[in-house]
């Protein structure tokens, strides 16, 4: 169960992060800001699989990644 979990998982939290790169991309300030926030998401995503599978070294990358992509985003509303 778990291992099917973890499995198809990370292919969710892939698609998520492409999603989240394309949103992040675009030039509109609304869907900038959802791309972010997104961003924030998946990579929060991607920290909690890692601790099911004991890779520590990236669930702190993934946790730095979504500190950036929610200061990213609350700066980025902030000016908006």
């Amino acid at each position: 169960m778990i291992e099917n979990f973890l499995q198809y998982g990370q292919w969710v939290i892939l698609v998520l992060s492409i999603l989240s790169l394309y949103l992040v991309s675009s030039v509109k300030h609304e869907t900038r800001l959802n791309g972010y926030l997104l961003t924030g998401v998946s990579r929060f995503a991607g920290a909690s699989v890692f601790i099911f599978v004991d890779l520590y070294a990236f669930v702190i990358a993934n946790l730095i990644q979504t500190y950036i992509a929610f200061k990213g985003y609350i700066n980025n509303k902030k000016r908006g």
